[in-house]
């Protein structure tokens, strides 16, 4: 249920027509990726620190997340629930809580197309270890037994997470980026910075602002401002060709993420089997080569772009128009490598 097809970010947009840009770009690896931030003018200042300080002070923050988090610490959270959470509730920060309720919420939303719990499906076709294999039908069964967001119960009251099937375990890889990038997006807005974009394994996305903000107090600038294009532009990646872009959308103050199994697949008998499994049927899902979807929170996208890949066109076209969501289909053409696109909902496209 990762997120493998990136969209990239185009910092020389506008360049030619509204001046050059002293963009500043810091980066920090956590959750296996590295999250990226750019800012537009280097020379920024908040308060009486520098941008970048501010900025690092912020990313090294995402450690603290990746430590609740992460299922490859004995000692974190989620590796404790995945341990424990059969033979007793377990206690959890307020932060893990209240991710796992908004997960639980989300699966509720999609009729169970996202679930947290799906591990097990994921780790029985073999994509846990990249290594892709046809399990036999009662090896799926088996695993889906062990699957379903109804069986992940929540307490409120005492904040405590349990399972009600043994051999359980959460994988928080569908929306953990995604929580960990509107954390920092809200601590970097609570020191007064608005203009700035975040990524995370290019997949997922979230825009603040202005990538070429107008200062106020140059009457010139204002006067051309609306000339200028608003927001950040980030270009859409052809899902099975590295470097190549299909396009561009303008984000601001919108978050980005991108699903698919354009990369991350295998053929068994002839048949194409991608990685992004559909929690309900224990099968490999999607008709698209990607799919990418806008939404206001960057948590939101990270599980919805999964959710609506296994969903299928009807579905994904339903609840993406009824929740105002941006959406873009990538289907295979008829030609080698040649791909469709199919847009929908609030998006502004750029053509490059």
């Amino acid at each position: 249920m990762e997120h493998c097809f990136p969209c990239d970010f185009e910092p020389e947009a506008g360049r030619d027509s509204f001046g050059t840009m002293d963009l500043l770009e810091l980066k920090h690896r956590a959750m296996a990726c590295d999250f990226v931030v750019l800012v537009p003018d280097e020379n920024q200042r908040v308060g009486n620190r520098s941008v970048a300080d501010v900025v690092l002070r912020h990313l090294e923050a995402i450690e603290e997340i990746e430590s609740s988090l992460t299922v490859y610490r004995g000692d974190s959270e989620i590796a404790r629930v995945n341990a424990l959470a059969y033979e007793k509730p377990v206690h959890l920060k307020p932060a893990t809580f209240e991710l796992l309720q908004k997960a639980n919420a989300l699966a509720e939303r999609t009729q169970g197309a996202f679930d947290i719990t799906a591990g097990p499906l994921v780790e029985t076709w073999g994509f846990t270890k990249r290594e892709g294999r046809k399990p036999k039908p009662d090896e799926i069964e088996s695993a889906r037994e062990r699957v379903g967001w109804k069986r992940l119960i929540l307490d409120v009251e005492s904040r405590t997470a349990r399972f009600a099937v043994k051999g359980m375990s959460l994988n928080m890889g569908a929306i953990g980026k995604g929580h960990a990038i509107d954390v920092l997006a809200a601590s970097m807005r609570a020191d007064g910075m608005c203009d700035f974009l975040i990524h995370a394994g290019h997949s997922s996305v979230l825009a603040a602002g202005d990538q070429q903000p107008v200062a106020t107090s140059d009457e010139n600038e204002v006067e051309h401002d609306s000339e200028r294009p608003k927001g950040w532009l980030v270009g859409v990646s052809h899902p099975t060709r590295p470097g190549k872009r299909l396009g561009g959308l303008w984000l601001r103050d919108e978050a980005l993420s991108t699903s698919g199994s354009g990369k991350q697949f295998f053929h068994h008998q002839g048949k194409r089997y991608g990685h992004v499994i559909d929690p309900r049927t224990g099968y490999p899902a999607g008709q698209w080569l990607s799919l990418t979807l806008t939404t206001t929170h960057a948590v939101d996208a990270d599980a919805l772009s999964t959710a609506l890949f296994v969903m299928g066109k009807d579905d994904a076209k339903a609840y993406a128009a009824e929740h105002g969501i941006g959406l873009i289909l990538v289907s295979a053409g008829k030609r080698q490598e040649e791909v469709v696109l199919d847009k929908s909902g609030p998006l502004i496209w750029h053509n490059t």
